[in-house]
């Protein structure tokens, strides 16, 4: 678990942006049979959608998100709701939240293999269907077959004072590598991205696996009994909409560093200190000795 201090000069500590990781999150057993499963469902695997604001049915967008995705887990959907229950409490703690009555936890399998990825969005933005606005906490959990065979794949999250990255003075990220049986929550009101996954060998069993999904509130009884008949018809907004949309567009990134140290390396790659280590005596990559080893960034991105 770690907290990234936001911080606004001239006004001192602002708020966190707490980030809940859990290591291990499975059993050796469980993430074998979950490993299995997947291969075994290979064929189930449809291509991801996406649900644009005020658009009640989701539809494929390759230019905005590109992955595939599988929805029926047989047991183990059940074994990963459970496991999240459990853990619940200690959650809350970290994000300083009380409880709340959930309906029920959304799960998925996701499949990210070269080049896929999932631009900058928030789970909870859109209005409909139903659920979406109800969506309460994000969670990720990272597996994939050994030895692992891609890199990047990525989870950044924005910081900003209100979930909007475009609103955030600073603009600072948190990027989170994809390790191996690790899971990862946070509120779905941050936005976050997926960076495009590098698989050289493009076969499925070498993917960036993820379950992912979002545990959803109960909604509440005021916003279930609304009824369209007992409200005026709002102004149409459309142009608002569209120019809105026309000035995100484009998200900031941070400027990347050229060299990395060990620790970031490591996080980059996903590669163990160890290994780097060995890769540097061995001289299959190159490193400055600096009162600790940089690596090039440009030379981890071939390995």
């Amino acid at each position: 678990m770690y907290r990234v201090e936001r911080r606004n000069s001239g006004r001192g500590l602002r708020k966190l942006l707490e980030v809940f990781v859990k290591r291990d999150f499975l059993t050796k057993r469980e993430l074998r049979g979950l490993a299995k499963y997947v291969l075994r469902h290979e064929r189930d695997f449809t291509p991801s959608t996406v649900i644009p604001d005020g658009v009640p049915e989701a539809a494929t967008d390759p230019s905005y998100r590109k992955s595939r995705v599988l929805h029926d887990l047989g047991e183990y959907g059940t074994l990963i709701q459970d496991r999240l229950l459990a853990i619940l409490p200690e959650v809350l703690r970290v994000f300083n939240r009380e409880a709340f009555p959930i309906s029920h936890i959304d799960t998925q399998i996701t499949a990210s293999n070269d080049g896929d990825f999932f631009k900058v969005h928030r789970d909870n933005s859109s209005a409909e269907p139903l659920d979406i606005p109800l969506r309460e906490l994000s969670y990720v959990h990272y597996f994939h077959s050994e030895p692992k065979a891609f890199g990047r794949g990525q989870l950044r999250i924005y910081d900003s004072e209100d979930g909007e990255v475009q609103n955030s003075e600073q603009r600072r990220t948190k990027t989170i590598m994809p390790r191996q049986n690790t899971l990862v929550l946070f509120p779905s009101s941050y936005d976050h991205e997926v960076l495009p996954v590098k698989c050289p060998t493009r076969k499925f069993v070498n993917s960036r696996f993820t379950v992912n999904g979002w545990l959803i509130r109960e909604g509440t009884a005021s916003s279930e009994d609304n009824s369209p008949d007992n409200e005026e018809s709002p102004p149409d907004m459309g142009w608002l909409i569209d120019a809105v949309k026309a000035l995100t567009v484009t998200r900031p990134h941070p400027i990347q560093k050229v060299y990395l140290t060990l620790e970031e390396a490591s996080e980059f790659s996903g590669l163990s200190f160890e290994y780097l280590e060995r890769l540097v005596e061995e001289q299959k990559v190159n490193a400055v000795d600096d009162g600790g080893w940089k690596f090039r960034r440009i030379d981890l991105e071939s390995l």
